[in-house]
């Protein structure tokens, strides 16, 4: 996931009403860190993160909840 992909992301993820902020985004993801957000939008993401924003975007549930 490249560093604009996720910025589009937090992005789309506050303009759906899914997240207050950035941190509150990324705290989603399950980083608790809160510079962890700008490293996410200086360097990108894994597959896994990207797979994971993907899911949470579309308010996708835990599989086998």
């Amino acid at each position: 996931m490249s560093p604009e992909a996720f910025k589009q992301w937090l992005a789309e993820m506050k303009s759906a009403g899914l997240a207050r902020s950035d941190i509150d985004a990324v705290r989603q993801l399950g980083y608790s860190a809160p510079n962890t957000a700008t490293k996410l939008k200086r360097e990108g993401a894994s597959r896994q993160v990207a797979l994971a924003c993907t899911a949470l975007l579309h308010r996708m549930r835990p599989y086998g909840e």
